[in-house]
């Protein structure tokens, strides 16, 4: 028992020495090991592009500190009913990749909507044929920001031939996609509390990575190099290493990342972060030896300035939706450091009048006077308010907020799901108390942290500044698919007078009587794509976005391109074409029911009606539609294969009770096929098919009763021939030359045709035939008066056709 409990503490000892000397000397552990995590997407058929709604979203998860992403694409052709996917063209699919949110994509060059802001995180493009190839495309994304990344898939828009599903091959493009991520594990944690020691050589790994977790409220922190020993000694002036500093992800020389040569400096190296730098994440150092037989030993610092507590909202909600929450991360609360705020800064109006929470703008005093205090600038939380509707939300000030004797500025949160699918809106309504006083505002914003100040002015990033004044009628930005995070605004305001001045234009002190409204929303889609468009919401798995489907051509992301746009003139014509060309029903309808087909009539009326109606109630634009597009289109095509059955029935010779059943029988089958698949071939082909067996056998037995032919040569070559050369050419037009550019006018060629060959094919007028001649005589004393005239009205108008049959 003694020897077991000695064992027990020596390797209790040994285990605590490893995570002591792993702690001290990360490079004597061996370094942060390097894992691998691999997602396999499922394959997604792939549809030609015509809105966003068009593309098929990818979603992959990139772990923390992952040295590489790599995106190995797979382009898929199948053909259907059995047939070779050699039968199918080669197409190229489209793939947009992006971090944090949807990509936002433009195959066409389209125009966006005024004042769209798309100077946003890299989307990376690749193309992936579907021809058979060894070579599989791989795209490979060094050091990628953690957390949530998108892919979307699509098609080249191609005018597509409106054929029969059924006569023709079906080709289906499919798209797989498999992530590959290599990261660290267990990089050192560096702490203010104090340093960490570093050996590096030659002969092993020249980097070492080091991670600092950034806490709420913080103003700068910077990471020091000291006690440097090198070998050979004094092989350089400094330390010989290079240090690369990035938030969220590792950094890299060649992305222009913060970087500092520590070899040309004398007394001390260190690298500064951001000011601020982004609050509540974690920022990646590399230490890159530099190159020759070189062994370098240092420590390894932060240092940290601290706000006080005006930022602490944040350190709960943004840490939440980090998932960074530990107990074991650093805080410092123990630090502080003023801070001069900005001149010309964001003071909210608190007055009495001031606007309830649930307003959708805010009322902004911008003061011109020199607000500079020893405090940090004072953060405003936009509280949510959210409608029960997708992308339906606003950010307003809570009336609960501090006043305006803080400098301010503003933030609120944009969610990861709830809110990337849709369009971030930012709007100032800026109002001048006089027409020669142009105000100016300058609006700055940022993701992560407020915008950086110095010498009582706001300096915004490069392409994260946007400017309005009172004489612009449009002071609206829109960001669509906004990334996820805490975003920060400040304003600025500068006046101007537009008269009594040589020059043009005089800089002149802000009046307080100027006002400035500012709103911010999430909306679906921006300006609800206009009046060429509407807003639709898309569903991709757990995801959700909204994107505009533009009508009549029109194209862009908002619907407002007009350049391929149809005139109101061509629609009116679609239109018409469309719907008059029924109208060529009505001499078969007057025929029909001049040789007593009423069945046939009432089916041509129907017919001619529901088919006006549909296609009025079809377009885009100039539409109107009486009913449900459901009904109206469940009916034109039932109509439309009911018509050729009646055709065909009227063309047979069938006693009484058999043409009453085909006519039953016809109707119940062609709605049902109709409401299994209105677009299959066989909806048309079974029951035009089988009539046309039964009019050919009835033909047949005709010719063995009358002992002639039947029907008689004349009426196949100058009716029945006619008439099958009409059907034939619609048919041949309707199911092989149709496209989406010349519908209008093939479509409406097809219901001339259609309705052209029935008063050819239709028999003529059915005899009646007078009684026998025999013992009941009063039987012919009883026919009345006018069925005489009838008689011999026939047999002297269809003489002719009875010749013909």
């Amino acid at each position: 028992p003694k020897m077991a409990e000695d064992n027990q503490l020596l390797s209790q000892t040994l285990l605590y020495f490893t995570l002591f000397l792993s702690f001290l000397c990360p490079s004597c552990a061996g370094g942060p090991e390097v894992k691998r995590n691999v997602e396999v997407q499922q394959t997604k058929v792939m549809h030609q592009w015509n809105s966003y709604g068009s593309a098929q979203i990818f979603h992959f998860t990139v772990p923390r500190a992952a040295l590489n992403s790599t995106f190995e694409l797979h382009g898929i052709k199948v053909a259907d009913k059995g047939a070779s996917s050699d039968s199918c063209p080669n197409r190229t699919i489209h793939v947009a990749i992006q971090s944090g949110t949807f990509p936002v994509v433009n195959p066409g060059n389209a125009a966006f909507p005024t004042n769209t802001w798309l100077k946003r995180t890299d989307v990376f493009h690749v193309n992936v044929s579907t021809k058979a190839s060894p070579w599989v495309p791989i795209w490979e994304v060094l050091n990628p920001a953690p957390g949530d990344w998108f892919a979307a898939g699509y098609l080249d828009h191609q005018e597509e031939k409106m054929t029969q599903r059924d006569l023709t091959v079906s080709c289906t493009y499919l798209l797989g996609i498999i992530h590959t991520t290599e990261y660290l594990d267990e990089i050192p944690v560096l702490s203010e509390r104090g340093p960490l020691y570093q050996k590096m050589l030659s002969s092993g790994d020249n980097t070492a990575q080091f991670r600092y977790f950034v806490p709420a409220n913080t103003l700068s922190f910077q990471i020091d190099i000291s006690d440097c020993h090198q070998l050979p000694v004094n092989s350089t002036v400094g330390c010989p290493v290079v240090l690369l500093l990035k938030p969220t992800s590792l950094p890299l020389l060649s992305n222009k990342d913060s970087s500092v040569n520590c070899s040309t400096m004398e007394d001390g190296c260190n690298i500064h972060g951001d000011t601020p730098p982004i609050q509540s994440t974690w920022y990646y150092l590399e230490v890159e030896l530099l190159p020759g037989n070189l062994t370098a030993s240092f420590n390894v610092e932060v240092k940290v300035t601290a706000c006080d507590s005006s930022l602490d909202y944040l350190s709960e909600e943004v840490e939440g939706h980090q998932e960074q929450r530990n107990t074991s991360l650093p805080s410092h609360s123990h630090l502080l450091k003023n801070i001069p705020a900005h001149r010309d800064a964001v003071m909210a109006d608190q007055s009495p009048g001031a606007k309830s929470s649930l307003s959708r703008s805010m009322h902004i005093e911008l003061s011109s006077e020199d607000t500079s205090t020893n405090h940090c600038p004072f953060v405003h939380r936009l509280q949510r308010y959210k409608a029960p509707y997708p992308f339906h939300t606003t950010f307003a000030l809570d009336e609960s907020e501090p006043g305006s004797d803080h400098p301010s500025v503003f933030s609120f949160e944009i969610l990861p799901v709830e809110d990337t699918g849709g369009t971030l809106n930012l709007g100032l309504s800026i109002q001048s108390p006089h027409p020669d006083l142009v105000v100016a505002v300058r609006l700055c914003f940022r993701v992560g942290a407020p915008p950086k100040q110095e010498d009582s002015k706001t300096h915004c990033e490069p392409d994260h500044e946007l400017e309005g004044n009172s004489t612009s009628e449009d002071n609206t930005w829109y960001f669509p698919f906004p990334e996820p995070g805490v975003w920060y605004l400040t304003l600025d305001k500068t006046c101007w007078n537009i008269s009594g001045s040589s020059n043009g234009s005089l800089e002149v002190e802000c009046s307080n009587l100027t006002s400035v409204e500012l709103t911010t929303e999430i909306t679906p889609c921006i300006n609800d794509c206009g009046q060429n468009g509407v807003c639709h919401t898309y569903y991709s798995g757990v995801f959700f976005y909204a994107a505009c489907s533009c009508e009549d051509d029109w194209a862009g992301w908002g619907c407002t391109d007009g350049t391929n746009a149809l005139p109101y003139s061509m629609k009116l014509t679609r239109v018409l074409l469309l719907t008059l060309s029924n109208l060529m029903f009505i001499p078969a309808i007057c025929v029909a029911i001049y040789r007593k087909f009423y069945v046939a009539a009432l089916v041509y009326t129907f017919n001619m009606f529901f088919s006006t109606f549909y296609h009025a109630c079809d377009e885009q634009t100039v539409r109107y539609c009486l009913t449900k597009y459901s009904l109206l289109s469940f009916c034109d095509f039932f109509a439309s294969v009911l018509s050729f059955v009646v055709t065909l029935v009227a063309m047979a010779k069938l006693p009484e009770p058999w043409r009453g059943l085909a006519h039953m029988a016809g109707a119940l089958g062609v709605s049902a096929g109709v409401q299994y698949d209105a677009h299959g071939l066989w909806v048309f082909a079974v029951p035009v098919g089988v009539l046309a067996l039964v009019v050919l056998i009835s033909w047949i037995l005709q010719c063995r009763k009358r002992r002639k032919m039947y029907p008689s040569v004349r009426r196949i070559l100058f009716f029945l021939l006619p008439g099958a050369i009409l059907a034939g050419t619609g048919l041949i037009v309707y199911a092989f030359f149709e496209t989406g550019s010349n519908y209008q006018y093939l479509h409406s060629l097809w219901h001339v045709c259609i309705a052209g060959c029935v008063p050819l094919v239709l028999p003529s007028r059915k005899k009646k035939t007078p009684p026998a001649n025999n013992d009941h005589t009063e039987e012919l004393l009883d026919v009345s008066a006018d069925f005489v005239p009838e008689m011999r009205s026939y047999s002297a108008s269809d003489r002719m056709l009875d010749n013909m049959e």
